[in-house]
């Protein structure tokens, strides 16, 4: 079957183009839903899956250290324990900011929480 070939004037294959175009569609429509129900679960089930990136826990870093540094202690201790609770997995490309939010803690003389 062709179905980019149309003629002029040749209802039947404009009709099976149609038919083929509102399947793919469909197709395409259930494969998307699908996939955002898995992300959505995933997200559910891990809040810290879309900040486990080492951008993000980098800026966290930094805001805390900022606020360390301006003497807001409650905001800092807050950001180095969001650090250490989103980081905990086994990806050693975040074990760096783990180590030094967690030392930061040690230093304003509040235990790390796993």
């Amino acid at each position: 079957m062709d179905f980019l070939s149309l003629q002029p004037g040749d209802p039947k294959r404009a009709r099976r183009l149609g038919i083929f175009l509102a399947v793919l569609a469909l197709g395409l429509g259930i494969w998307g839903a699908t996939t955002f129900q898995h992300t959505a679960e995933r997200v559910r089930a891990d809040p810290g899956l879309s900040y486990r990136t080492p951008e993000s826990l980098d800026k966290m870093l930094a805001r805390g250290d900022e606020a360390e540094r301006g003497g807001d202690r409650a905001s800092a201790i807050t950001a180095y324990r969001f650090i250490v609770a989103v980081g905990a997995g086994n990806n050693p490309e975040l074990e760096p900011y783990i180590a030094a939010a967690r030392r930061a803690l040690t230093r304003l003389g509040v235990e790390p929480r796993p």
